[in-house]
């Protein structure tokens, strides 16, 4: 079959018998959580090795100089391979149903409406070709720090938090800052490391935090609001530029 394409070019269409049909939806899910797993199993190989090499990696900035607002933006082209809560969503779309949540039950403060805006930011380096395990998936300890000492002390497996901490860790207020570099750890694996400020912390910030953060996620969850809505928010709270 022939069309004709822009500028007069034909464009010269395969037969229909020849279109290889898409998979039943249930196999491609199958295929999507064995991906998924997959990368979970690599992240979970994370060593303090590794952790040493990917901050050392990282420790210079990615993109430049940019502004944040426009780093928020790119999360629409970020998917989370890892993520069957939200199965091809985008990280914009997700960020958008945290503060859809948080509207409905009456908490959206102006501190709470940035970390959920840029709590996932270290997702861009997926746009870049770092391979998903460095960027994805929750985390735990690979190298503990004295019990009582403090999570600082702690070496935890590297992803999107560490990266995005270590660029906006001197724009946020510290409660801000920390729980953008904790929000993915496990509580439990990582508890008896936690100082009396981890420990308040966790309670007033990560656990709260952490139901929006993970209930709230589906492909069907369509937002209220759109992104353009927070810009102005963004623009009083951070420079109007930064390097990342």
């Amino acid at each position: 079959m022939t069309q004709a394409g822009s500028a007069g070019f034909a464009v010269e269409l395969p037969p229909a018998a020849a279109v290889p049909p898409i998979p039943p939806s249930a196999d491609l899910a199958r295929q999507y959580v064995a991906r998924a797993q997959a990368i979970e199993a690599l992240h979970n190989r994370q060593t303090p090795d590794d952790v040493a090499a990917l901050r050392e990696r990282y420790a210079a900035p990615v993109f430049g100089r940019v502004s944040p607002w426009s780093l928020i933006e790119m999360l629409g082209q970020c998917i989370d391979p890892t993520d069957q809560s939200l199965y091809g969503a985008s990280q914009q779309l997700h960020v958008l149903q945290v503060i859809d949540a948080m509207e409905r039950e009456g908490v959206a403060s102006d501190a709470l409406l940035l970390v959920a805006l840029v709590h996932d930011l270290g997702k861009v380096l997926l746009l870049t070709g770092e391979a998903p395990e460095n960027v994805v998936c929750m985390n735990i300890p690979v190298s503990a720090g004295p019990p009582g000492g403090g999570l600082d002390r702690c070496t935890f497996q590297w992803n999107h938090d560490e990266w995005a901490w270590s660029r906006l860790k001197d724009h946020l207020p510290g409660d801000l800052a920390w729980l953008v570099r904790y929000h993915s750890i496990m509580p439990g694996s990582c508890a008896q490391y936690m100082d009396d400020l981890d420990i308040d912390r966790c309670r007033r910030l990560l656990r709260p935090f952490a139901r929006y953060d993970q209930q709230t996620k589906s492909p069907f969850n369509v937002p209220q609001r759109p992104l353009a809505h927070y810009r102005a928010l963004v623009e009083r709270a951070l420079p109007s530029t930064m390097m990342f």
